[in-house]
């Protein structure tokens, strides 16, 4: 080979090879490090700057010096090695760097003497790489740089990852710098196999019988790098063969493939990962760009008659997610497509590995993914199947801990399981992964399909479902312990993930062979993550078969029942209105708590009762109701269930018009309230959420204006934290929309209202979802803009709370109903603005006279309740109609009940009245 020789001190330096020698050993020093000492070398004694550096080493990308300086580290450090030579790398400040040393180059085209190549050895040209790698650019980049630093690399992942593809694209780059030679050692069953196989792979005269020792005579003198492929099913065999290579050999570098490191000295590993996924929310653009997309697009256009587009990116990509990115399964996939169909591909996949037979003919052990799964299989020991095929049962990330329990039989050491579960990450069937808590493993979804099939082939199954549902069970009780001590994005990072375990768990759990009541335990235990999980619809379902369960068993009639039909009154909540099926239950619970002695039962009941009725527009009753949950013999209530049942009586006391009280009782709450909720509570809403929610109503229609944006905007900001659907939902209906409007920030409320029509589309809630549609209605009729058409069944007759709710935000919904029941009815929170809202009616029809009595009626209620709001509107509507020398003082005494200025509409149009009314 013509290459150059830069030598300085008692280094060689060899560009062209990416080799930095001292004393014809070679020193570890990356490939761009190579490049800036090569270049400070050729200018020795001369100041290079740093521009001329990275134009000359990252011509085609930016770079921070601080990247630079890490380079120039790493070669400092190399040149330490050479203790006694005057060798040093000075940086010059602001100028850039100098190679301090006497420097001789032997210049390009000259015959450079060199360890020739044994004449016997003639390594064999490297495999063709048929199809194109796609989405490896940085792990072939990895592996080329680990190889000019060190003198083993191991290329380490499952099978189907791509290894051997990776590896020979490294190779394939290096080859122009020194010799490669690729051995495959499939078909290999001992030391003498695999001396054979190099033999064969350098052409080397070499016998059937001839000793290892004879290979490494002939290697000791040869420079170059040696591929030893697929090592993991004689795996100490292999790692035998390269200790003595590496030992004996030192012009040889060694890269290895396997699905566990050889654990030799000196060994550097280099981790496959699966290709990255699209995420189930990525925009088409991101989808098609991404490599597993990529890769599954290409191999299913080569199979025929594929071609993505954006009609099926997202079907594709459902696939790519179902295979783990894993390249293999994505190419036998796509090889299936035609005969298949994109659509099949994309639903059910995990279970289904027939349609991936369609794979190499020339390669058996990746044939099929059952083939190539079979060959990790059967290298495993019997206790490590089992462990894996219990493993499979997990259906998100586990930690050790979890695993043992699951895995070990009855009389096994968790020491031993341990190890085997260790032993399977070792061999790459588990995938390691890193987690605020240590470490997390995961089979990939491919495995895991496998291993089931053995796991239900070996007649543990049904054991070890069991010990799956009891470890769900040992995990949720650990999330509640952790409700109130962690912060809640730490929780839902910890225990978030669980709801598919919990699911499976369920599934068996109340199947036929299943445990019952282990089963109501876990749906009971589980709530918090349905409902932050927005699986409300799922969850629905689980209830409904849990009392159908505990109807079958004969145990109706409890605390479990309580719990159950709790859960069902929230979810009927929100799904379609609080109708009979609602009453019905919350009926149910009451009746059983009472028989039972439960105060926290019965005061859940009487707030799901007097909500019905708050809802209904009988708010008399929705307080008595609501002041039942702390009667007398409710003595022993604990201090969350008092600050509940305390909540629950300021918001009906509001509603009955006792604004004073109201505000009283919510501003000691909210003084006191330590923003968490029990866990066993988490069906009642946040309590921190809605008891700000409900004062800033109270705050809103007392007409302290400020402290009620203040209150509503921080409150929403915080909820949305929460990941609790159903109180973000209530706090944006019941207190965010409708405190946005009477303060007159329409566009907020506008943006309020799709808050909550995204987040109850997302969660099923039907009730919830018609209010949105409501208060953006009422935003868009404020604004002047047209309203969007809805179907009926997105805007239903409001129920009578809400109505008077709406009223109060556009007095134009005033009808004759919602008039006669403010009239017939004792007055409540909204009587003073359904009435004036009649006067304004009766005032365009031309009524004055019955138009003014209607505003001083609702003057006299307003300020009798408390409302400085509703005072203030129905003062500035009096003012129009009565003397100047009325209306002022009117006006004046209005406005003083105001904590707001001109900011607000309501306070600028009294105030504008004021001039005209003076003069």
């Amino acid at each position: 080979m013509s290459d150059r020789r830069i030598r300085f001190g008692s280094f060689e330096l060899r560009p062209e090879r990416a080799q930095l020698l001292r004393g014809g050993v070679r020193v570890g020093l990356g490939s761009r490090a190579l490049a800036i000492l090569a270049l400070l070398a050729e200018r020795a004694g001369e100041v290079v700057s740093v521009r001329e550096i990275t134009d000359r080493v990252w011509p085609t990308i930016f770079v921070q010096e601080n990247n630079l300086r890490v380079h120039i580290t790493a070669i400092r450090r190399a040149l330490r090695t050479g203790a006694a030579d005057d060798v040093e790398i000075v940086n010059v400040p602001g100028r850039g760097y100098r190679l301090r040393a006497d420097v001789t180059i032997e210049a390009a085209g000259e015959e450079v003497a060199e360890a020739p190549m044994p004449r016997e050895l003639r390594p064999l040209p490297l495999p063709l790489q048929i199809n194109r790698l796609i989405g490896r650019e940085a792990c072939v980049a990895e592996v080329v740089e680990s190889i000019a630093r060190h003198r083993l690399v191991t290329i380490v992942g499952p099978g189907g990852i791509g290894k051997t593809s990776v590896a020979l694209a490294a190779l394939t780059q290096l080859r122009a710098r020194t010799a490669v030679c690729f051995v495959d050692l499939t078909n290999c069953t001992s030391l003498a196999h695999v001396a054979t196989a190099t033999a064969a792979a350098l052409q080397s005269p070499m016998g059937q019988d001839t000793i290892p020792d004879a290979l490494l005579e002939r290697l000791r003198a040869a420079e170059l790098i040696l591929l030893i492929d697929n090592c993991e099913h004689l795996i100490d065999t292999a790692a035998r063969a390269a200790e003595a290579l590496l030992q004996s050999c030192p012009r040889v570098t060694m890269l290895a493939t396997s699905r566990e490191p050889l654990r030799v000295p000196g060994e550097v590993q280099v981790h496959l990962q699966p290709l990255p996924v699209p995420g189930v929310a990525d925009a088409t653009e991101t989808i098609t760009g991404n490599p597993s997309v990529a890769l599954f697009a290409e191999r299913a256009a080569a199979a025929g008659g594929f071609c993505l587009a954006e009609d099926n990116a997202r079907q594709v990509a459902t696939v790519c997610r179902s295979l783990d990115g894993l390249p293999l399964a994505l190419e036998l996939a796509a090889a299936a497509t035609p005969m298949v169909g994109l659509e099949a591909m994309s639903s059910g996949l995990s279970g289904q590995m027939s349609p991936f037979a369609f794979g190499r003919r020339t390669l058996a052990r990746h044939g099929t993914l059952e083939a190539m799964l079979d060959w990790s299989y059967e290298l495993l020991a019997p206790d490590e199947r089992l462990v894996l095929g219990c493993l499979s049962l997990f259906r998100s990330t586990f930690d050790l801990a979890a695993a043992v329990q699951v895995a070990a039989p009855a009389a096994a050491e968790p020491m031993n399981t341990a190890q085997h579960i260790l032993q399977l990450a070792a061999k790459s069937l588990l995938f390691v992964e890193p987690s605020r808590h240590g470490v997390a493993y995961r089979l990939l979804e491919t495995t895991k399909a496998y291993a089931r099939r053995k796991l239900e082939g070996s007649g543990q199954a049904e054991i070890a479902a069991r010990r799956h549902a009891e470890w769900v069970g040992t995990l949720l009780d650990r999330a509640q312990a952790d409700w109130l001590q962690m912060e809640r994005a730490s929780w839902w990072e910890r225990y978030g993930t669980a709801i598919d375990d919990v699911r499976a768990a369920l599934m068996w759990s109340l199947g036929e062979a299943g445990d019952k009541r282990l089963g109501i335990r876990l749906i009971l235990a589980s709530a918090p993550l349905w409902l932050g999980m927005s699986q409300f619809a799922e969850y629905h379902r689980w209830l409904e078969q849990a009392i159908a369960t505990l109807d079958a068993l004969g145990q109706r009639g409890g605390a479990e029942e309580i719990q159950l039909q709790f859960g069902l009154c929230v979810l009927l909540f929100n799904a379609d209105r609080p109708g009979e099926r609602f009453v019905r239950a919350a009926t149910q619970m009451l009746r059983i708590a009472k028989k039972i002695g439960d105060p926290v039962a019965r005061a859940t009941a009487l707030w799901l009762l007097s909500g019905q009725r708050g809802i209904m527009g009988d708010h008399r009753a929705s307080l008595t109701l609501a002041q039942q949950m702390l009667a007398p013999e409710s003595t022993d209530l604990d201090r969350d269930l008092q600050h509940f049942a305390r909540r629950v009586i300021a918001g009906m006391t509001f509603r009955v018009g006792r604004m004073d009280e109201a505000a009283a009782i919510g501003a000691e709450l909210v003084t006191h309230c330590s923003g968490r909720t029990a866990y066993g509570a988490v069906l009642r809403y946040d309590h921190s959420t809605i008891l700000r929610g409900n004062h800033s109503v109270t705050l809103a229609v007392q007409g302290r204006l400020e402290s009620a944006r203040a209150t509503i905007m921080e409150t929403v900001i915080d909820a949305r934290r929460l990941r609790n659907p159903s109180s973000f939902c209530y706090l944006l209906s019941s207190a965010a929309c409708p405190v946005a409007l009477w303060l007159g920030d329409d566009a907020l409320a506008r943006h309020y209202a799709e808050l909550l029509g995204r987040a109850a589309e997302e969660n099923c809630f039907t009730y919830m979802t018609e209010l949105a549609a409501w208060f953006s209605r009422i935003a868009d009729l404020r604004m002047g803009k047209p309203p969007q058409p809805l179907p009926p069944d997105r805007l239903r007759l409001p129920l009578p709370h809400d109505k008077d709710v709406f009223i109060t935000c556009c007095a134009t919904l005033a009808d004759a109903d919602a008039i006669a029941r403010a009239q017939a009815c004792e007055p409540h929170w909204a009587t003073a603005e359904i009435l004036r809202a009649d006067g304004e009616n009766r005032l365009r029809a031309g009524d004055a006279a019955a138009g003014r009595a209607q505003f001083e009626r609702a003057l006299a209620v307003a300020e009798g309740q408390g409302a400085g709001l509703w005072a203030l509107r129905a003062a500035t509507s009096l003012a129009r109609l009565v003397t100047p020398d009325a209306a002022a003082p009117i006006l004046v005494q209005a406005l003083a009940r105001i904590d707001g200025d001109e900011s607000y509409p309501d306070v600028r149009a009294a105030r504008a009245l004021l001039p005209a009314l003076t003069s």
